[in-house]
């Protein structure tokens, strides 16, 4: 019979496929709000009601046949992809996230349409948003420089090594005195000796972020820019703007530079992200926030937690 010619990894892939794309219709079956999301008139929801229909009357030649025919509608991924939208309209951010993620497994690429996607709304501003994006990035066409993203993890130790150094000595004998200012100094040096090696990077590479060095990596780029000197967080703000609009920065790292350039500048901030030590409190204040009112709003549209745990998580 027909259906023994057929390897095991094609009939799963098959049968993986009728179950994803008729998951699709019975999700527009029972949300009507996401029926109009679907065009249920194009050739393979045809072919695949007829594949579940032979599977139900246990017909596996035709049901397989059907399904085959199916698959030469569409790709895989683009049905992982759409119905991963359609839970996230209908407000399923588990679901949402599954089929996304198996969407990108099984090749979709374009992370930076993940960013602007309408339909993806309601799960772009949850936890998962980051782990997907970065799933996104490692899974896609572009290819990761591992001997770069290797020699910018170098630059992380150092980076948080002697401002950790200064936190605990804050908490002991405050700020101002030969302790403090020997830290300062040496943090100061690191820093501009940092920001010099990644204009090297970026004359050479362009901007090493996700896409190009991974995760990790990327992060310490963001560190680098963070804490370099006023006119270099300017210099590279456009730069991790638009690597944010292609999906290869995380939102978050531009919140965190838009309130360091804000605080340098005029001592104030949109996201809450800067704090100041107050020697005579022993304590980190907040620096002072515009229109602090709908600043939670912001922080969620750019990836961060609330004010309130986000204080409570580092003081």
């Amino acid at each position: 019979m027909y259906l023994y010619t057929l390897d095991n990894y094609t009939m799963k892939k098959i049968f993986t496929y009728i179950k994803i794309v008729f998951g699709l219709l019975t999700l527009c079956y029972f949300g009507q709000n996401v029926c109009a999301q679907i065009d249920t008139n194009k050739p393979y929801f045809d072919l695949l009601r007829q594949a579940d229909s032979a599977k139900k009357a246990e017909n596996y030649e035709f049901a397989i046949r059907y399904a085959r025919e199916a698959l030469n509608y569409g790709n895989l991924y683009s049905h992982l992809y759409n119905l991963g939208c359609s839970y996230a309209l209908n407000k399923s951010a588990d679901s949402s996230f599954y089929f996304i993620h198996q969407s990108i497994h099984h090749g979709f690429k374009n992370c930076s349409w993940l960013t602007k996607d309408s339909d993806l709304e309601f799960i772009r501003d949850t936890e998962p948003w980051d782990t997907l994006m970065e799933h996104c990035v490692n899974k896609s066409r572009y290819i990761i420089d591992s001997t770069l993203a290797n020699f910018l993890i170098t630059f992380k130790r150092n980076e948080k090594k002697y401002r950790l150094q200064l936190d605990s000595v804050l908490n002991v004998i405050g700020d101002n005195n030969k302790v403090t200012d020997s830290l300062w100094q040496i943090i100061n040096s690191i820093d501009n000796s940092n920001i010099i090696a990644l204009d090297s990077i970026v004359d050479i590479h362009g901007l090493p972020d996700m896409c190009k060095v991974g995760y990790n990596a990327a992060y310490v780029t963001f560190l680098i820019i963070q804490h370099a000197d006023s006119l270099s967080q300017s210099r590279y703000f456009p730069l991790l703007k638009k690597s944010m609009d292609q999906g290869c920065t995380k939102k978050s790292y531009l919140a965190y530079l838009s309130d360091r350039i804000l605080m340098n500048r005029y001592y104030y901030q949109l996201f809450g992200t800067q704090l100041s030590w107050d020697d005579s409190l022993k304590y980190y204040e907040l620096i002072p926030i515009i229109d602090s009112v709908n600043v939670d709003i912001r922080r969620k549209l750019y990836g961060l937690q609330s004010l309130k745990s986000y204080l409570e998580r580092i003081r």
